[in-house]
């Protein structure tokens, strides 16, 4: 049996690293499908199986760990392979990894990148957590501090957060200090409504709070907002114009903060 191996392991610095490999003969009825990967479609396994072509088919990844084969890529094709076998579970040629950490597979299986595999963003989050990733454990806290649940399978809580790369993304970029405060003003304004928890809400607010942190009043921007609809801020933020209507989004929140405020307005810094 032919062994690849490399002198470096995975590290959450770098998850592109290749680990100790060998390709070995697993059954797939000793793999375990359930732990990292998302439900099965139906429909993508139906073409795959329509498609399917011995020559150039992937094997699927597997993580030799504690005695059990967890699978991080290739779930579709295993279900695939068992449906052209009637049903049965059937020897598969696997690329399988050993000697890494729990951690270590979360994070590998977070990395996937590609049209077909790339994981979902909850399911992302979800292995990072699993992974340990210090900025994914900060993030998450920062949403529950607020009773807010990034979406994905395992959790449960008051508001649901389903745009999580966004949300990521401005967390990584204002800072864990103002998007909690960016949040904490979406969550007191309208109660947890589901528009206030779209894209366009919460690019638009964190934008605002890190423009003008620390010069407006939380307590009036809170009252004001929680007499209009969020989904106005989506209606101007889709606004065709100069940088997609994020100027016009941070605009109507300008407005409605300095409608009839004589004593602090804020002037436009955008």
């Amino acid at each position: 049996m032919t062994t690849y191996n490399t002198k470096e392991r995975i590290n959450p610095k770098s998850y592109e690293e290749m680990t100790p490999y060998k390709m070995e003969v697993v059954n797939s009825a000793d793999i375990d499908t359930t732990t990292y990967q998302r439900k099965i479609q139906k429909k993508k396994v139906d073409r795959i199986v329509a498609e399917f072509n011995e020559r150039i088919a992937n094997e699927p990844k597997l993580s030799y760990r504690d005695g059990i084969y967890y699978v991080f890529d290739g779930q579709h094709t295993i279900a695939a392979r068992k449906q052209r076998n009637d049903g049965k579970d059937l020897d598969i040629v696997c690329k399988v990894f050993y000697d890494m950490t729990e951690e270590e597979e979360a994070l590998l299986f977070a990395a996937q990148t590609g049209v077909s595999s790339k994981p979902t963003p909850g399911i992302t989050l979800r292995a990072k957590k699993i992974g340990n990733d210090a900025e994914t454990l900060a993030f998450i806290k920062v949403n529950e501090d607020l009773d807010i649940q990034p979406s994905y399978s395992d959790v449960h809580g008051k508001y649901r957060l389903r745009c999580i790369n966004t949300a990521r993304a401005e967390y990584s970029k204002i800072g864990e200090k103002q998007y909690r405060e960016a949040m904490k003003v979406i969550v007191s304004a309208w109660k947890g409504r589901s528009a206030s928890f779209v894209s366009e809400v919460i690019v638009a607010m964190c934008s605002f709070v890190n423009t003008y942190y620390g010069e407006y009043d939380r307590r009036k921007l809170i009252k004001k907002l929680s007499f209009t609809d969020p989904y106005d801020i989506v209606k101007a933020a889709r606004t065709i114009g100069e940088d997609g209507g994020k100027k016009k989004a941070l605009a109507w929140l300008l407005e409605v903060y300095n409608n009839e405020n004589n004593s602090d307005p804020l002037c436009v810094k955008f």
